[in-house]
């Protein structure tokens, strides 16, 4: 059995993988996603199939961003494999860059129930896509129908972000792990990327692979990129594309 679970990150919502999940389920891959809920959509955190459990089985965690914070800790201890694409340990950097991240992640909290949120959401979902273009409607999307509780969520997980400074609860040490980095992302602090890397080899078993996406922001976008991934998870090394840390 081969089973995904995936998670959005911070303002995203689970149809963001319909590419992933189309890609995945033609090679008969079980997919799963979970949902925070920001949006007009009930909050869930699927679980593992009960029949899992075998050595055989693959359990994966494909995590965006935030997402990796915002999984059950417990069906993330579970996952033999763990794919963390533009994601931190820390968010805000400890170097020069601290104090302009810091202050920016600020402005976006207080923006949130506020006249200000719709235009603070369009930037952000704007950068989060460079250099590749969002259309309209996909913006709007992002920016309707946000709940009161969804709103209250926004605050808290980016109070969260702001307040990250260590690896996912419940990330199994035994675990295979791939780092998705985008070369031209905007939301990300290249020290922040670092910083990630180094908890993972100080904190794994197996030291995590790297793919450097050039083409891609924050947000993953590119067919051929996603198919990347899904070669690592079937072929656990593809050297031609995936560098030791």
């Amino acid at each position: 059995m081969k089973e995904i679970i995936a998670m959005h990150g911070w303002a995203g919502d689970s149809h963001q993988w319909s590419n992933w999940e189309k890609i995945f389920k033609c090679c008969d891959w079980e997919w799963q996603t979970g949902e925070r809920g920001y949006k007009d959509i009930s909050p869930h955190m699927p679980k593992w199939n009960q029949n899992s459990n075998q050595v055989k089985h693959k359990r994966v965690a494909i995590c965006h961003s935030l997402g990796s914070h915002l999984m059950d800790k417990k069906v993330l201890h579970s996952a033999t494999h763990v794919v963390l694409i533009n994601s931190f340990s820390r968010f805000i950097p400890s170097g020069k860059e601290h104090r302009p991240v810091q202050m920016a992640l600020n402005r976006m909290k207080d923006a949130i129930n506020t006249p200000n949120e719709r235009s603070m959401l369009k930037k952000f979902h704007t950068k989060a896509h460079k250099p590749n273009h969002i259309d309209v409607e996909s913006i709007e999307s992002n920016l309707l129908h946000i709940s009161n509780s969804g709103r209250l969520r926004l605050k808290t997980d980016l109070i969260g972000l702001i307040n990250s400074d260590s690896l996912p609860i419940g990330l199994n040490n035994c675990a295979n792990v791939l780092i998705v980095n985008s070369e031209q992302d905007y939301i990300l602090a290249n020290q922040t990327k670092a910083k990630l890397a180094e908890d993972l080899i100080n904190h794994l078993e197996v030291a995590p692979k790297i793919i450097n996406l050039q083409d891609d922001g924050h947000s993953i976008t590119k067919i051929k990129n996603i198919k990347k991934v899904k070669h690592w998870l079937e072929f656990d090394h593809a050297q031609n594309m995936v560098q030791p840390s």
